[in-house]
């Protein structure tokens, strides 16, 4: 009975609480609402009205063909650089809503769109650059001990899960003539609704990182820690409900260099349990298998970790 409502009690839960401290809820929303309005509108939206309409033409799938000798070799999938490459660039949850067009178009299947989006489906280079390593670490020359591992970590689940996409047929799609107007209006309500999702998640863990971190600073009163360990369990606690909050608390923390790039890696290629709903809000044409999604994540973080150890310890830094 309990298991059954376990959603419903917890919903009317927060509600009470967010009745109980409106000032906090607000405060949160406000927040959340700048994050998506200077954050992720101005970088993601034109980047996902574009991707959507090259997605409707041969093009790209052709462009792809040529290079399938790499691409079918590392990850056993001739289209996995697409959505690879468009996250590179537009970052979170970019690689899952290419996915998703990706199938919503027939050209992959359920179990290669699974696969595909554990691996392809990673942070920026501008966010890690611009935002992590310059705004909050202060140092530009810090992103390749961010970007490098992250992204290559990702390559690597992608060749981990090599045998796990299996696509038996080809899917072969005689593409009609299509106006330039039908693929721009369709692409501009796809990618609408999926940034409208996307902040609607935004909003709602904005305002819960708000209660958390307000929660979790009462009860690091009582506790006497080490300010070290503090720290770390500070920012791992935060960056695991959001990665934005949690990059910055690692950032501002007296924790040396070494260990906020380590911590920071764990964060961005785990990619946070709010990053995880948005992935789950823009994809709607294949049947996201999440708890191997959240698996992969953290097998990624790990790897990502590894090689942020190993780079360290090469360059001694």
């Amino acid at each position: 009975m309990l298991r059954r409502n376990i959603i419903p009690i917890t919903i009317l839960l927060l509600i009470l609480l967010f009745i109980m401290k409106p000032n906090m809820v607000s405060e949160g929303v406000f927040q959340g609402v700048n994050i998506w309005a200077y954050n992720i509108v101005p970088y993601l939206l034109p980047m996902s009205i574009l991707s959507n309409i090259l997605l409707q033409y041969n093009f790209l799938y052709r462009l792809s063909d040529r290079l399938s000798f790499i691409s079918s070799r590392i990850f056993n999938s001739k289209y996995a650089l697409i959505p690879y490459f468009i996250s590179f660039v537009a970052g979170y949850p970019s690689g899952a809503m290419t996915v998703n067009s990706m199938a919503s178009y027939k050209r992959i299947n359920d179990r290669e769109a699974n696969s595909l989006v554990t691996f392809t489906n990673n942070c920026s280079f501008q966010f890690i650059a611009g935002a992590v390593a310059f705004s909050m670490l202060g140092n530009m020359n810090l992103s390749l001990y961010i970007a490098v591992p992250h992204l290559l970590s990702a390559i690597l689940i992608g060749i981990l899960m090599k045998k796990e996409i299996y696509n038996p047929y080809k899917v072969i799609i005689n593409q009609k003539s299509l106006s330039f107007y039908k693929a721009f209006n369709s692409s501009i309500y796809k990618a609408v609704t999926s940034i409208l999702s996307v902040g609607g998640v935004i909003v709602i863990f904005s305002v819960l990182s708000n209660f958390f971190i307000n929660s979790l600073t009462i009860t690091e009163k009582f506790f006497s820690l080490n300010p070290g360990l503090n720290h770390i369990i500070h920012s791992m606690t935060v960056g695991i409900l959001e990665v934005t909050n949690g990059c910055s608390a690692v950032a501002l923390s007296d924790l040396p260099l070494q260990v906020k790039l380590i911590i920071i890696n764990f964060l961005i290629s785990f990619s946070g349990l709010s990053i995880v709903f948005q992935t789950m809000a823009v994809i709607n044409d294949f049947h996201l298998e999440v708890k191997n999604y959240i698996f992969y994540k953290f097998i990624q973080a790990i790897i990502s970790v590894v090689i942020c150890i190993l780079m360290l310890i090469i360059f001694e830094l």
